[in-house]
């Protein structure tokens, strides 16, 4: 399975990378770091200059896994993973566009992500399953690194998570 990794970060090697990179390391994927791409902001008239966010649709749309990976900044993800969100909702809206969401469909969601919490936040966990659900992608997996006492992150954790990437059956998911 092809499996999209769509990373977020202000600290492009802080905890989240750390968790990004123990996912690669154990699963062939492409990382992709969407701080680095010119995504226009949503607008309700879906007019947008030339940029990224096409090119990484296509990107996204040959891939049966997408994993949003994303430290926790107040119970949200990072402004340009929202950004990129934001503009996803764009194509249930415009009707010459509608084709390529159905493009979600058929796609497999990954959440990956740190804080201070033991645990995933749930609003921020919330947070994709509604994405999730209103795009018709399935919710498989969470992945989250502690980091109340340095990086902490159970290797079990990490072995389940790349196993559910490799594996067509949507596991419950958990953070």
């Amino acid at each position: 399975m092809k499996t999209i990794i769509l990373f977020s970060s202000a600290n492009k090697n802080g905890n989240t990378a750390k968790t990004v990179d123990k996912v690669h390391a154990d699963h062939q994927c492409e990382v992709i770091h969407i701080d680095e791409l010119d995504i226009t902001p949503y607008r309700y008239d879906n007019q947008y200059p030339d940029d990224d966010f096409y090119n990484l649709l296509n990107r996204i749309s040959d891939a049966d896994n997408i994993v949003f990976a994303s430290p926790v900044y107040w119970y949200a993800v990072t402004a340009p993973m929202k950004n990129l969100i934001d503009r996803m909702t764009e194509l249930s809206e415009s009707p010459k566009l509608k084709s390529q969401h159905q493009v979600f469909k058929t796609k497999r969601g990954f959440v990956v992500s740190s804080s201070g919490n033991r645990r995933m936040c749930p609003v921020f966990r919330a947070f994709f399953s509604e994405f999730f659900a209103y795009n018709k992608i399935s919710y498989v997996a969470t992945l989250h690194a502690c980091t109340r006492s340095g990086y902490s992150i159970d290797d079990n954790e990490i072995e389940r998570f790349n196993n559910a990437l490799n594996n067509a059956t949507p596991l419950h998911h958990r953070g």
